[in-house]
């Protein structure tokens, strides 16, 4: 038996006669939780409104549990796909009450089995207390994980999620998301999340599929989005990146003004000249190293500083460090590359 939830197969979609994606494929399991993330524009609603139903594919194959929903032969209705989707705006039900709106998707049990069932995702999502209240009644968090009880009632075979916490602030989102992703783990159901915040995506998901160019460009966990991405723009989008001028020196040795580095490389590039991706933690205040690089910026963050740095040649790189490390602005510090992940790309 294939623990394969979602399957989709060289989907290609087309509205108003524009291509939004084209030879998308994307396979997640059973229980698996997946961010998809983007610029933009770049066809991550329009892929989820997709797998719901709500619109038909051009063309390609969109499976869940091994069964075709939509293909250029079969389309099932969106009412009959099973799929919990929630978007933005949440849509709760103005003129029923909390327990009234989780019921929503419950016709199928009898009162006993629909009452049982709200009250489980009550206390878990810790609305148990506004349970007769109204929509307008209750706090925008507590919206939230109304709307999340009433798409996860039925059990569906799918949730999705379009930027579900995008009007929250920071502490009322991280509660929520803590708790939510120990609810879709605790049911085993399989979640497609939007979201444009990288924080997000990290704290949420076992995978993260990237869109660009009207496809999937990197589909992997987050580690590997942040230390092994397959291009400028998701190095960019998962985190401060800086890059310096290095040189492929042998098959196995990257050089550049902060040392020689072993990697991987093959013969095929040798002599290429390349840009090397430094993240900020990969720069280690050092006072006995033998590089060192001038502050130019600095933002203290609490627990750390993150400072701009200019090496002697004039480029420059971002570098944490705790924040018993207060330099001045001109200050010289000794510096050194710790690099666990050599990730170049061709400049």
């Amino acid at each position: 038996m294939s623990n394969t939830k979602l399957n989709l197969e060289s989907v290609k979609i087309i509205l108003d006669s524009k291509v939004v994606l084209d030879n998308v494929n994307l396979k997640i399991d059973t229980g698996e939780i997946v961010s998809l993330m983007g610029s933009s524009a770049s066809g991550k609603t329009s892929l989820i409104r997709s797998i719901a139903g709500f619109h038909n594919i051009t063309s390609g194959v969109i499976k869940i549990d091994n069964q075709v929903i939509d293909d250029s032969n079969k389309y099932i209705d969106v009412a009959k796909r099973n799929v919990g989707v929630i978007f933005q705006d949440l849509a709760l039900f103005p003129h029923l009450t909390v327990r009234e709106n989780i019921y929503f998707g419950l016709n199928a049990l009898d009162n006993v089995q629909k009452r049982k069932r709200a009250e489980k995702l009550e206390n878990l999502l810790s609305i148990e207390n506004i349970v007769n209240k109204y929509p307008n009644q209750i706090s925008g968090g507590q919206q939230q994980r109304v709307a999340i009880a009433r798409a996860i009632a039925p059990k569906p075979n799918l949730l999705l999620l379009d930027e579900p916490f995008s009007a929250l602030d920071y502490e009322l989102k991280d509660n929520l998301m803590s708790d939510i992703k120990k609810l879709i783990k605790s049911e085993n159901i399989t979640a497609i999340l939007i979201t444009h915040n990288a924080e997000e995506a990290f704290k949420m998901s076992d995978k993260i599929a990237f869109i660009s160019d009207s496809t999937i460009t990197q589909y992997s966990d987050p580690y590997d989005i942040y230390h092994r991405p397959s291009s400028r723009e998701i190095a960019n989008f998962f985190g401060l990146s800086s890059y310096i001028k290095a040189k492929i020196v042998d098959s196995s040795h990257v050089e550049c003004k902060l040392g020689k580095f072993v990697s991987n490389i093959g013969q095929n590039k040798v002599g290429a000249e390349v840009d090397l991706l430094i993240r900020p933690d990969d720069i280690i205040h050092d006072d006995d190293s033998l590089f060192s690089a001038k502050v130019i910026e600095k933002i203290f963050r609490g627990a750390d500083f993150l400072y701009e740095l200019e090496l002697k040649d004039k480029q420059k790189i971002f570098c944490y460090a705790p924040s018993h490390h207060n330099h001045e602005i001109n200050e010289v510090i000794g510096i050194t590359l710790d690099l666990d992940h050599l990730i170049f790309f061709d400049n």
